[in-house]
């Protein structure tokens, strides 16, 4: 009994592995620039000069078709003490971020001064660190953040930049580009939890702040229902990839819950880095809902006839 759990899990854990050079080779490459064309990338950026020696970094895009001076009003009042971040906010508000649930332009809410702070959480929460300071100011256009990698406590230096520039590509359309730069990682630890962690999950908030933006700025409305199904698709497939594991552990036959945790895990990179349309999502729900259902119907029904023929 100990040699086939030991040995389950060691099978679980060759699953993962596989999984996880999957997505460091071929899904990271496919977000960390997400949207931004070769040219956009390498010319320098205002914001660059917050973290002038950088040792990581990655540029965004975004086309929104409404002039720069229709965008900008939203951008500037970013914040979680101005108008919140035009993100997954259900998801920021469960950790405690308290971001309004109210989409309105707000003059006073737009003003800005170097110095300023961009706060993420509200002061009097995560021990008041969370928040990045306006370095980098041109206003109807740029706004440029020191910001501090985690593991870096307040009393050192800011070692990262994240920068909102809007750039005119014709009277009625503006380009949104978003540059996060940072110093290197010193420790193995803190290397594999920026890549496995931190940066899938401050992609899929920026991609949706993005994407908020530039739904707000065209429509006066970002779908904000639409947000909540997604995270709902999110927490199903999670969900059944962890039943999925825990069957590969406990099932005499392993092989078709082993094949519903790569659907699962498949399912939930899609779902989340991807965000695709709804219909697409409902459609991998529904996958990973057969692989992970129908080989226990089938192992019930041959059960039930062996008990039958009995």
């Amino acid at each position: 009994m100990v040699v086939r759990v030991l040995s389950r899990i060691l099978l679980l854990l060759v699953a993962l592995t596989v999984l996880g050079a999957v997505f460091y080779l071929f899904v990271r490459p496919s977000y960390l620039n997400w949207g931004s064309t070769a040219e956009e990338r390498s010319r320098p950026l205002p914001g660059d000069e917050i973290v002038p020696n950088a040792a990581v970094g990655e540029t965004r895009a975004i086309t929104i078709h409404a002039p720069v001076a229709d965008v900008w009003p939203w951008l500037a009042q970013t914040g979680q003490d101005r108008g919140g971040f035009y993100s997954f906010d259900l998801l920021e508000n469960l950790v405690g971020c308290e971001m309004p649930t109210v989409d309105v332009l707000r003059t006073e809410k737009q003003v800005w001064q170097l110095g300023d702070k961009l706060w993420m959480y509200p002061a009097d929460a995560a021990g008041g660190a969370g928040f990045a300071t306006l370095r980098s100011y041109v206003p109807g256009r740029v706004l440029g953040f020191g910001t501090r990698m985690i593991g870096t406590s307040l009393d050192e230096p800011e070692n990262g930049s994240w920068t909102f520039v809007l750039e005119p590509v014709d009277a009625d359309s503006t380009r949104l580009l978003i540059r996060g730069r940072g110093a290197a990682r010193h420790s193995l630890l803190g290397h594999a939890f920026d890549r496995g962690i931190f940066e899938p999950i401050h992609f899929v908030m920026e991609r949706r702040m993005m994407i908020g933006l530039k739904q707000i700025a065209e429509t006066g409305s970002r779908g904000r229902r639409l947000n909540n199904v997604y995270i709902a698709l999110w927490v199903i497939t999670a969900t059944l990839g962890l039943v999925s594991a825990v069957r590969v552990l406990t099932r005499p036959n392993w092989k078709p819950p082993l094949l519903a945790l790569v659907v699962a895990a498949t399912a939930f990179q899609i779902l989340t880095l991807g965000q695709p349309p709804l219909l697409i999502g409902l459609m991998l729900v529904a996958l990973t809902v057969a692989a992970v259902i129908g080989p226990s119907r089938s192992q019930h029904q041959e059960v039930r006839g062996q008990l039958v023929r009995a």
